[in-house]
């Protein structure tokens, strides 16, 4: 990630958090709370769930990014 420019690194954040909101509405449905949570608190947000983001990633460099989004959402939105 830290060879992505801002575009491709928003790009390929959203598709972590689509994924992890589509895997948490499969294993919840035909409960939709847990995926809009997820979707609510990283796309339709005041913008701070990027500066979250951002912000987490910068102290966890060596980490994969997956994991860090999954810490993340669990900790908003639960698991």
């Amino acid at each position: 990630m830290n060879k992505m420019n801002p575009d491709e690194r928003r790009g390929y954040l959203a598709g972590i958090v689509t994924g992890m909101a589509q895997a948490r509405w499969i294993a919840d449905r035909p409960d939709n709370t847990g995926s809009a949570c997820i979707n609510d608190w990283y796309f339709r947000g005041d913008g701070t769930a990027q500066a979250k983001v951002d912000a987490w990633f910068e102290r966890q460099l060596d980490k994969p990014a997956g994991a860090l989004m999954f810490v993340l959402i669990k900790k908003e939105c639960g698991w």
